[in-house]
């Protein structure tokens, strides 16, 4: 076999892989070895090499199983030594290694111009609050736990006293010059660049994010970009591998050579906290160089194999790691573009189609790590990455000179690196006027990515023997993973804090939504509501059903509208007097969207479901705002299979009296609760009307009201009424059935 350690560290990589499955993981074994059996018919390999892959496969295993520990108790006071320093724009992220060895999030908030510095290796006796790491609660939400896990760090404190107990050991007392050069070359940029470009240039030269915007952060992400400014570390491999080179020129040694070029890598990478990406170029270049040292040929594939290998023996968890995941990707994607130009074209002399069949490799590569992650395609990044990859590889080692030069070599250098800065700003300014535009697909489903992978496989197995079966089939592959996707009727009690906010998804791939805001989680829509639209393959509300004017109702519509997001149809309830609708309605009209006020008895279809408004009738705004909200009755009917839910909004007792005397309600499958679960609605009279199967409540944890009250949890059992709530189990999924409907939590699946 050509690249034997190769096929020995995938089979690690796969071990890993296989052990997020738990016990059952172990199915994978027999793939592993009809796969070995195959490279034997095919190869001159032996049955020891499929016996090294068994072997190699159980110990990814086994490191990934040996992770799974009981979780670590919370300690609100230690001693810990500082392993990285991350600047945000109200505190600091300090992280520590106690006596133990486990690490710990310190967030240290900012208080008026105090600007404490930390540095690597002091020791501080910490104390403060513990807290776990929050998992996500919501289809697509960012799960802050599984993120902090790949990057082993165990839970965090908010810190209220942080004492230094000693500046640290020799090595890390001598190497501190390297952090101080980072502040110094970060307040450079800042008084010399613009406050996008220093934003851009910090994040990619120094890994300092804390400037980089969340518009323009959006921007990147929307043309695929942001690898490429996160310290990939390519470029400076790049830096470090011309080094070697040119001292090789001189007639210096091999291993001299090796050891400054790798010493200026590993400089850099001390100096940028030595992220996924950066240790990822740097294990290829050492592999590359030690190859060079023992004179055989450098292998790009093997090289990026093994440091991948070594890295999850190390940490296993860092697999999850988006980071790990896009660098590893877009790296293995360069290879495999380069080696589809060469099978391909057969060694003709095409030069100018390389840089195509490289972005077609990262792009082939890197496609099921971006749906499953992100949920949307960048599709002006595959052409815009022919010039903005080799600008970053221009632009970063330019930027990070022109730095040096500023802070080291006074008036000259002050006035060189300014140029140099000011040339940087320039192009930034050009690419920041490109246009951005990315489509959103949705999440695929798991067998969908097994799929996509075992026809890229046999895809490229055919391209070197077969180009145009093997061309097809990987478009065949990527056209399935993108285009593919099963639309369900479904109803989503999203979780937003306290507040309300209730998705309906027809299998006609629509999205309605009703409420949608919340009192204490900020930018709402951002982080909650659009992370669900995304996840399901949604980029446009059709309609938008506002309860009333509330903060904890509306903040994510007012968010949306300042966004300009895309909505077809507002309806509002008919009252007169709510400012913050009025002002919402005034807002949709300038942006063109349609607004409608609901009246009792009117409807709107979608899909196989219907929405009726039952209350309130015109009136103007007396009293309490909250008995003026809306109430929807919601049905779905498909094959004789009828659903039926009532939706309150926040309306209590005067509200719930005026149903009950119109004569409109009627038994349902599922309430919503009316007022978060408030001890001022859902009352007895009202429950013994609608007699509700089940009754969901959405509130926020730990909330200042005491939600649900105690009262209404004594009012749904007198009717023998489960409840279920947002609190508890994150959001609640209502999934239809051919034989009804099913009720689940996102966090707690029973």
């Amino acid at each position: 076999m050509r690249r034997p350690l190769a096929g020995m560290g995938i089979a690690l990589v796969a071990g890993v892989i296989a052990a997020a499955f738990g016990r059952y993981g172990l199915l994978c074994l027999p793939a592993v070895w009809i796969i070995g059996i195959m490279i034997v018919l095919w190869t001159d390999s032996s049955f020891t090499y499929v016996l090294g892959l068994s072997v190699f496969f159980a110990v990814g295993f086994c490191r990934m199983m040996a992770q799974e520990k009981e979780p670590c108790e919370l300690v609100g006071e230690i001693q810990g030594t500082v392993y990285k320093v991350q600047e945000k724009e109200q505190s600091v992220f300090v992280y520590v290694r106690d006596k133990d060895g486990r690490a710990v999030l310190v967030i240290v908030k900012k208080e008026g111009d105090e600007n404490s510095q930390y540095f690597k290796g002091q020791t501080y006796f910490v104390s403060g609050e513990a807290e776990e790491f929050s998992e996500a609660s919501n289809p697509g939400q960012f799960d802050e736990k599984t993120y902090y896990e790949s990057q082993e760090v165990v839970y965090k404190i908010w810190s209220k006293e942080m004492i230094l107990e000693s500046e640290g050991g020799f090595l890390t007392r001598h190497l501190r010059w390297l952090e101080k050069w980072k502040i110094s070359i970060a307040d450079f940029y800042e008084a010399h660049m613009s406050e996008e470009g220093q934003g851009v240039i910090k994040a990619a030269v120094l890994g300092d994010r804390s400037g980089f915007q969340e518009d323009l952060k959006e921007y990147y992400q929307k043309n695929g970009w942001m690898h490429l400014v996160v310290t990939s570390g390519l470029h400076l491999s790049f830096v470090a591998m011309e080094i070697y080179r040119r001292l090789r020129k001189a007639t210096v040694t091999v291993g001299i050579s090796t050891f400054l070029a790798v010493g200026a890598m590993l400089a850099y990478g001390y100096m940028t906290d030595f992220g996924d990406s950066m240790i990822r170029a740097m294990g290829v270049m050492l592999l590359g160089l030690i190859g060079k040292m023992l004179g055989r040929r450098t292998d790009g594939v093997t090289s990026l194999v093994l440091t991948a290998a070594i890295m999850l023996l190390w940490h296993p968890k860092r697999l999850f790691s988006v980071g790990f995941q896009l660098s590893f990707g877009a790296a293995f994607g360069m290879e495999f573009g380069q080696w589809m130009k060469k099978s391909c074209l057969q060694n003709k002399k095409r030069g100018w189609t390389g840089p195509i069949f490289v972005q077609a490799g990262i792009f082939i590569v890197t496609l099921p790590v971006i749906l499953w992650t992100m949920y949307e395609i960048p599709v002006l990044g595959f052409f815009y990455n022919f010039f903005m990859i080799p600008l970053i590889s221009f632009i970063v080692p330019l930027s990070f000179t022109a730095g040096i030069f500023g802070i080291l070599l006074g008036k000259p250098g002050v006035f060189v690196g300014t140029i140099c800065l000011k040339a940087v700003d320039g192009l930034l300014w050009i690419v920041h006027k490109l246009p951005s535009k990315a489509i959103v697909c949705g999440k695929p489903e798991l067998w969908q990515i097994i799929i996509f992978i075992a026809i890229f496989v046999c895809g490229s197995f055919f391209v070197g023997k077969r180009k145009k079966t093997g061309q097809a089939l990987l478009v065949f592959g990527c056209l399935f993973l993108l285009l593919l996707r099963f639309p369900k009727d479904q109803i989503i009690f999203m979780d937003v804090g306290q507040g309300d906010g209730i998705c309906i998804l027809t299998e006609k791939g629509q999205a309605v939504l009703i409420d949608g805001g919340s009192s204490d989680v900020k930018n709402i829509y951002k982080y909650r509501i659009e992370p669900v639209l995304k996840y399901y393959g949604v980029d446009k509300i059709q309609v938008w059903f506002l309860s009333h004017g509330d903060k904890d109702h509306v903040s994510g519509i007012e968010e949306a509208l300042e966004k300009n997001k895309k909505i077809g149809t507002i309806l509002l309830p008919d009252v007169n007097g709510d400012e913050t609708l009025d002002k919402i309605q005034l807002q949709a009209q300038e942006r063109k969207i349609n607004v409608k006020e609901m009246h009792p008895g009117d409807r709107v279809s979608g899909g196989n479901f219907e929405v009726i408004c039952l209350y309130p009738d015109a009136l103007e705004m007396t009293g309490n705002k909250n008995d003026h909200s809306l109430v929807l009755y919601v049905s779905r009917a498909k094959k004789k299979q009828v659903f039926t839910m009532l939706l309150t909004g926040d309306i209590e007792e005067k509200g719930e009296q005026c149903l009950a005397a119109s004569d409109v309600l009627a038994e349902v499958d599922v309430l919503k609760a009316a007022h978060h679960g408030s001890s001022t609605g859902t009352g007895e009279a009202f429950l013994e009307k609608i007699q509700p199967k089940w009754t969901v409540i959405s509130c926020g944890k730990d909330n200042p009201y005491g939600h649900p009250h105690k009262e209404v949890i004594e009012r749904l059992k007198a009717i023998d009424c489960p409840w279920v709530s947002t609190e508890k189990y994150g959001a609640i999924m209502v999934r239809f059935r051919r034989d009804g409907y099913s009720l689940s939590g996102y966090q707690k699946k029973d």
